[in-house]
This record gives C-alpha cells, sequence and structure tokens, in this order.
C-alpha cells in the first residue's frame, strides 16, 4: 500500500508544479498588466511594443479571430520564428502546421526596411537610454504569437529576457511570460496611448538617472518615486506559493511513515 500511496502524491506533486506555470495565467484586464514587471518604468518598451501590437498590427475579423497586418512568417517588424526550445509556451507536437513567432528585438529594427519598422514610439526609449547603463533593460520585452495554418494569430504572449546579472544568457523568464486575452487586447485597441500608459510608473529619462544612480546619475534618490527600482514581477509570490505547494506535498509524505 505505501508504494503506490508514495506514487500518487508524487504525481500530485508533479501536478502542482506544471500548473504553477506563468504561461497559463491569461492577462484580461489592463489592471493585470500592473501587477506585473512587463514594460514598467523608463527604458522598458514593452508596454509601448503591446500597445503597437494591439492599435496597428491586429484587427478583429467578423469571427473574432486576430488577423495581422502582414503576415509574421514574412519577417516585417521584427517578427521571426521561435522554436521554443526553452518550453516557456505550451508545446505544439500536436498541432504542427501551427508556428511561433516573436517581435520586440531592437536591434533587429534597425536592419529593417522604414516600412517595415516598429514606430518611434516603440523604439525612442531605447535609443535615448544608451549612454546610461540600462543594456538589460531597454531592449528586455517581447511579444509572442501563435501563427495558425491559415495566417491568422490565436494566441498572444507577453515575455522577457532574464536580467544580465542571472547568468541566464539569452534565455526568456517563464516566471514573467503570460498569455494575453482578447478583452485585453480589444480594451488596448479602444485608448489612445497616452491614455492606456497613464496608471504605470514614470516613463522620462531623468526620472531613470534620478532613481538608478549606479547607472548614470550622480545623486541618488530616495522617495516612493523610485520604489519600483528594478522589480522582478512576481517572482517572489510565485516562489512563495510554490514553496507552499512543497511544504504541503512534504505533509503529505511524513504522513506515509
Amino acid at each position: 500500500m505505501g508504494h503506490p500511496r508514495f506514487l500518487w502524491i508524487f504525481l500530485l506533486a508533479l501536478s502542482l508544479v506544471s500548473v504553477s506555470g506563468r504561461p497559463e495565467d491569461t492577462l484580461r484586464k489592463i489592471k493585470d498588466l500592473g501587477e506585473k514587471d512587463f514594460g514598467h518604468n523608463f527604458p522598458r518598451h514593452g508596454l509601448n511594443l503591446l500597445y503597437w501590437f494591439s492599435h496597428e498590427y491586429i484587427t478583429f475579423d467578423n469571427n473574432d479571430n486576430m488577423q495581422p497586418a502582414k503576415d509574421p512568417k514574412d519577417g516585417a517588424f521584427g517578427f521571426h520564428y521561435y522554436g521554443n526550445k526553452e518550453h516557456v509556451l505550451p508545446s505544439l507536437d500536436n498541432n504542427r502546421k501551427f508556428a511561433y513567432y516573436i517581435v520586440g528585438n531592437l536591434f533587429d529594427d534597425r536592419k529593417l526596411p522604414q516600412n517595415e519598422r516598429l514606430p518611434y514610439y516603440v523604439s525612442d526609449e531605447f535609443k535615448s537610454s544608451k549612454n546610461l547603463d540600462s543594456r538589460d533593460q531597454n531592449n528586455k520585452d517581447r511579444i509572442l504569437v501563435r501563427r495558425t495554418p491559415y495566417g491568422s494569430i490565436d494566441q498572444v504572449y507577453i515575455t522577457q529576457h532574464y536580467d544580465f546579472n542571472t547568468n541566464h544568457g539569452s534565455a526568456y523568464d517563464r516566471e514573467n511570460t503570460y498569455a494575453v486575452g482578447k478583452e485585453l487586447l480589444k480594451a488596448i485597441r479602444n485608448l489612445t496611448r497616452e491614455k492606456f500608459l497613464q496608471p504605470f510608473p514614470s516613463r522620462s529619462r531623468s526620472h531613470y538617472a534620478q532613481c538608478h544612480s549606479e547607472r548614470g546619475a550622480s545623486q541618488p534618490q530616495d522617495s516612493d518615486e523610485c520604489s519600483h527600482k528594478f522589480s522582478d514581477g512576481n517572482r517572489q509570490s510565485s516562489a512563495g506559493t510554490l514553496a507552499c505547494l512543497c511544504c504541503a506535498v512534504l505533509g503529505l509524505l511524513l504522513g506515509c511513515f
């Protein structure tokens, strides 16, 4: 009896870990973005990238399908194939005619024809932060899409690179990867960019320099306005949740003996 019970608990533990994966979390309202790390603060470009994607890149047809302005597989705006080797997103093993594509690399954007580049408001902070030590922040955010065999888009995700000092190389951070619901994309479409960005922290270059003295300002600033620094999104809460799950499983294991 002990061995089957142990096996059941082991499988339970695996299932608990699997459901904690971030891509299964879907952001449906603008306030959901406020609780995440994506694109917050100068010079992160994620929020502006998401505004462009929602407002200019996709439209909704009569069947509520997302239709791209240009096919992501053609490479416009810097879209390129994403193989999901890091398993950040759900597997496509059972959907082999579908494919993931990613956009948001501002280094790639500079190599594109003028009419296929991201708009100025997406890349502006990337350019204006070059003389600050912001290389791990100003090109960090990405949008991932799942392209259907018919050329439409049926899934959208936001993600970001790990910080340089975490030694993850160019990998994407699963703990800060989220699905984006159609409700959120439609809500963004109905707003001006200024109105969309209004709930989020200050985006000025001077604010960045003042709040991050180690990255280009001579005088450190200590105030509520600088309390954000560079957050790690919800890693702490995610880790806490996982720790609680592990404790629960450990308790069950100890009860077996």
